[in-house]
């Protein structure tokens, strides 16, 4: 297995900071867009379990997040992290010209990946969200749109720290690595949460009729952070033939790290690798 990382400039000149894994032989290519207080570090072993099944794998971190550069905890603009995606595919897809190329997205990187897939259906074969943060997530879900467009405006720089300690995960361990890490958002500003909570959420609703991506939309009962009925409203809004939402019975929010991610892992492969059988024609 071929591990690596490295940095590509996107079309600001910011450095955007990703990490890779490939097996000698690579069937297809799965980007990775991270979550909110996340970064790439924390898919290294769902990176290593692609490549163990024969799937290369690319996870970026955001701007502003973990080791790429940018104002941390900050953003004036939801769109730039789509355009950064861009430029993240196009430069995996110039390394495999041949593969087909899937996306995987949790929590707010599954809003960021839904919004890609509406814009850029051309470039995927399918998409798998995980916890996707397609609707307000929890702490913001009460808060009137124009009322947070006002507080964007006087107040776009107070900084919040959100309570995700032991919400998350029921894993103790990855608890405890998060927790520790240097790299994780303790917090963001106001219009941080203003461009991800509206604007961004925004779009995914006005849109999700044009969604028509093959997809599988994976979301645990217990999640805390983005409720599973998120992922219930919008499954049958989305235009794609085929699609598939499975809920975990009592799985919270990071499924990849649950006590019963085995399951979970199996899934995401299962569903990849009948893709990649029949062709991955989008739906």
């Amino acid at each position: 297995m071929e591990r690596d990382y490295s940095h590509i400039q996107n079309r600001e000149g910011i450095r955007i900071y990703y990490r890779q894994m490939l097996p000698p032989n690579p069937k297809a290519v799965v980007v990775i867009s991270h979550g909110y207080a996340e970064h790439s570090s924390f898919y290294v072993q769902f990176m290593e379990f692609l490549a163990e099944h024969g799937y290369g794998a690319y996870a970026l971190d955001h701007r502003g997040h973990g080791r790429s550069e940018a104002e941390r905890g900050h953003l004036d603009q939801f769109e730039v992290f789509l355009e950064d995606l861009d430029v993240f595919v196009d430069y995996v897809q110039g390394l495999h010209p041949t593969l087909p190329l899937f996306m995987f997205g949790h929590s707010m990187g599954g809003l960021i990946s839904f919004n890609y897939g509406i814009l850029h259906p051309e470039k995927l074969q399918g998409q798998v969200f995980s916890g996707a943060a397609l609707d307000r997530p929890a702490g913001t879900e009460t808060i009137p749109a124009f009322l947070f467009k006002f507080l964007n405006v006087v107040l776009k720089w107070f900084k919040i720290r959100p309570k995700l300690s032991g919400k998350t995960t029921r894993n103790m361990e990855v608890r405890k690595i998060s927790d520790g890490d240097p790299l994780v958002l303790k917090y963001a500003t106001l219009g941080f949460f203003y461009q991800f909570a509206c604007r961004g959420v925004a779009f995914a609703q006005e849109k999700a009729d044009h969604y028509r991506l093959p997809c599988l939309m994976l979301h645990g009962t217990d999640d805390q952070i983005v409720s599973y009925k998120v992922s219930q409203r919008i499954f049958p809004r989305i235009s794609s033939r085929d699609k598939t939402l499975k809920l975990y019975e009592g799985l919270y929010h990071e499924l990849i790290h649950e006590p019963e991610r085995e399951e979970v892992l199996a899934d995401i492969v299962g569903w990849l690798d009948q893709r990649v059988n029949s062709g991955g024609e989008v739906g």
